[in-house]
This record gives structure tokens, C-alpha cells and sequence, in this order.
């Protein structure tokens, strides 16, 4: 029983850290090309999954099963014009339920979307989800 309750206290310090962390983030930048592309206002906060467990067994990574507590690889943002109109302009279809999102300066890969939403690396499910990859953006404080 006292596993469990600090095992749940443990999640709630991360959660905490993860909250603090954002909340002083001002801005994504893109990696290659340093523009601007997402202020805080347009992020899409959601609860922390149970890490590993969440997924189906077939996708469990087997060596980091045990680890319960992953902060999220990825920010989800709200649609954004220019990531609509992004779509638009290399030539996919309206009606197109998921794809990359691209810089509108460089051109460079930046994340994915899907209207029917895609579960976060730390087991969640975000619906509609656009996100963007922590590891092509540079966070501005």
C-alpha cells in the first residue's frame, strides 16, 4: 500500500515540475531556421498518462517498462493557420485527416497531426492532436 502512495506522490512532484516548467516557457522556436513559430497561448495542456502501461503490449518498449514517470516528447498546440495553410500548399488534399506539420520558413519537419488524435509519449490520448516534436523546436523563456 505505501508503493502505491509513493508511487503516486512521485508522479504528482513530475507533474508539478513538468507544470512549472511550461509556465515559464514564452515561445517554440524552429531549430534550423530560429523563427518564431508558437507563443504558450496556444498550447493544449493534458493530464500525465501512466507511461508505459498506457500502450498496447505489442508497442510496450520491454526496457522501460518499469519506468512509470516520461515527461511528454512532444507540445500540442492548437491548429494554427499556418500549419493549416501549410497543408495547402504542397498540394494535399482538404479533406486529409493527418500529416506533418512543416516550418513555413524552412520547410523542415517540426511534428505531425491527426483530427482523430494520437497518443502522447506519455500514454494519453489527445484529441484533435497537432503536435510538435521538443526535439526540432528551441524553447524560449
Amino acid at each position: 500500500m505505501t508503493d502505491a502512495k509513493e508511487e503516486i506522490e512521485e508522479l504528482l512532484e513530475l507533474k508539478q515540475e513538468t507544470t512549472e516548467t511550461t509556465s515559464r516557457l514564452v515561445a517554440l522556436k524552429c531549430k534550423k531556421c530560429r523563427r518564431t513559430l508558437i507563443s504558450t497561448e496556444n498550447f493544449v495542456t493534458h493530464t500525465q498518462g501512466s507511461g508505459q502501461n498506457a500502450f498496447s503490449y505489442k508497442k510496450r518498449d520491454n526496457l522501460y517498462t518499469s519506468i512509470s514517470k516520461s515527461s511528454c516528447s512532444s507540445y500540442f498546440v492548437e491548429p494554427l493557420d499556418w500549419i493549416l495553410r501549410g497543408k495547402e500548399q504542397n498540394d494535399k488534399e482538404e479533406g486529409e485527416l493527418d500529416g506533418k506539420i512543416k516550418c513555413p520558413k524552412c520547410n523542415a519537419k517540426l511534428g505531425n497531426y491527426s483530427w482523430a488524435g494520437m497518443q502522447c509519449s506519455c500514454g494519453t490520448w489527445v484529441t484533435p492532436s497537432f503536435a510538435i516534436h521538443r526535439e526540432k523546436v528551441d524553447e524560449v523563456y
